[in-house]
């Protein structure tokens, strides 16, 4: 869905070169090796639009990092960094191959990896990004029973749903979370269900994600009303309902679900909900496009989606 460049590859050393090739390199203006020259320690090196490649028949790594510098502040010995990526942009490029690593302006680690045909921008965990659970004030997503409170359902019909809104037998409905959250992980809530017209259960999974067999979020008898508290994992449809839930009923039933909480990573809760507007994580600095795009990065498409 976006765009940006790859960082470029960093240089490496080359050992035995002969001290004139290397002054010659260095002169070069400014202290740049022209393609096909060795790579200078210690200067800047330019490779332009080529690439710079490392490649070793040994048995150990091919590139290995290494700075021996320390400091020393209140007791601890501090390493000076032996590898700094430069952030330069928000997302690696469509055409990165497999394995390119970058950062995004907001930190955050990226990968590229290749399964299944395709091509997949990965976001690593840190510190900085790990999971977390983030509760919010609760908040009605969805009632059934009210038309104004059905609005967050994507496939409304009269197949899914009957003439009172009841989610029909056999159904399933797709409800959009994205006006709470952006690129969430899970959410934890509260389901209720009324109205029953005769005992069954419900499921609620993650969107565009299989419909799990054996196991259920409640079960209800005939017209009894009963709630349950819940745990699911959030899918995504496409940049305009970026964290979508799936709920199935064996039954026809009223669904109500209430929301508590939600799971983020590299993603954000929409600030607008959190008890206290000032509790809202770092990320939330970030702008609804640029979390648009990171929860589209990861849609998983037979092509690479990131464009």
């Amino acid at each position: 869905m976006n765009r940006r460049r790859l960082l470029r590859r960093a240089g490496t050393v080359a050992a035995g070169v002969a001290g004139t090739t290397v002054v010659g390199a260095a002169v070069a203006a400014p202290a740049q090796a022209a393609p096909g020259d060795p790579v200078v320690q210690g200067a800047s090196n330019a490779a332009g639009a080529t690439t710079t490649e490392l490649t070793s028949t040994g048995t150990g790594p091919t590139l290995r990092l290494a700075n021996t510098s320390t400091t020393t502040s209140n007791g601890l010995v501090l390493a000076r960094p032996a590898l700094q990526l430069t952030p330069s942009g928000d997302l690696l490029h469509s055409d990165s191959p497999g394995g390119s690593i970058g950062m995004d302006t907001q930190s955050n680690i990226q990968v590229v990896a290749e399964y299944g045909g395709g091509k997949y921008l990965e976001y690593v965990h840190t510190t900085g990004n790990s999971n977390q659970i983030v509760p919010v004030s609760p908040q009605r997503v969805i009632d059934t029973r009210s038309a104004a409170s059905r609005a967050r359902i994507l496939n409304k019909s009269s197949t899914t749903l009957d003439s009172s809104g009841r989610l029909r037998d056999g159904q399933t409905i797709h409800v959009n979370l994205s006006d709470f959250v952006y690129f969430g992980d899970a959410l934890f809530g509260n389901l209720t269900v009324t109205t029953a017209v005769a005992s069954g259960f419900v499921q609620i999974f993650p969107y565009d994600t299989p419909r799990p067999a054996n196991f259920s979020n409640i079960n209800y008898l005939t017209n009894q009303v009963v709630a349950n508290s819940f745990m699911s994992g959030v899918g995504y449809l496409n940049d305009e309902a970026t964290d979508v839930i799936s709920i199935y009923a064996a039954r026809t039933t009223h669904i109500i679900i209430d929301v508590v909480a939600f799971v983020v990573g590299v993603g954000a809760v929409n600030p607008d909900i959190l008890p206290f507007a000032a509790s809202a994580t770092a990320r939330g600095a970030e702008s609804a496009e640029e979390r648009r795009a990171k929860r589209a990065a990861k849609a998983q498409a037979g092509t690479p989606s990131w464009k």
